[in-house]
């Protein structure tokens, strides 16, 4: 895969997240999840028209411009602004549609963070660059929505740590 194809392959791939995140934005039983969802929707659609922009610009050059890609999700703001958002949604009180929604979201980000992998390791620098702008974005994604799993789930961990231990209490 040449890097014009990896960027056509990754905006179709983009467009299929946002599709679900918006359609789970509408379906969301609660006023959170609809947040939430919302929430990721925004950030895959900036995907969707950074990729569309860099696209044309490498069509027009050969090259791809030195442009970040830009996220609503800082490292630290990520979990803050995620965690507004999940901020009493599911709770283990959701219905099976709801989980249907975030195991598929959970599937969706897993597949997408593969992807970047993938091309990161296989495009050569200036891919490699540009594709590890997003696997960062992707892994962080991945971590909020299986946190929104777990908490919906009430499994005892919140982003792959304990809420609690019984033998920390010992």
């Amino acid at each position: 895969m040449n890097l014009r194809e990896a960027i056509e392959a990754s905006l179709e791939f983009e467009r299929k997240i946002r599709a679900h995140y918006k359609e789970s934005a509408e379906k969301a039983g609660t006023e959170p999840g609809r947040k939430f969802y919302s929430l990721l929707a925004r950030e895959e659609d900036g995907h969707v028209s950074y990729l569309k922009k860099m696209d044309e610009e490498y069509g027009k050059t050969g090259s791809l411009p030195e442009e970040p890609l830009s996220t609503l999700f800082t490292r630290t703001e990520w979990v803050i602004e995620g965690g507004k958002a999940m901020n009493g949604a599911a709770g283990g009180g959701g219905n099976q549609s709801e989980m249907d929604r975030l195991l598929t979201a959970l599937r969706l980000e897993e597949e997408a963070t593969k992807l970047y992998e993938k091309l990161v390791l296989s495009l050569g620098p200036e891919g490699g660059k540009f594709f590890g702008q997003f696997l960062k974005i992707e892994e962080a994604h991945t971590a909020l929505v299986r946190a929104e799993v777990d908490y919906f789930n009430r499994s005892g961990y919140f982003y792959d740590f304990p809420e609690f231990s019984l033998e920390a209490m010992e």
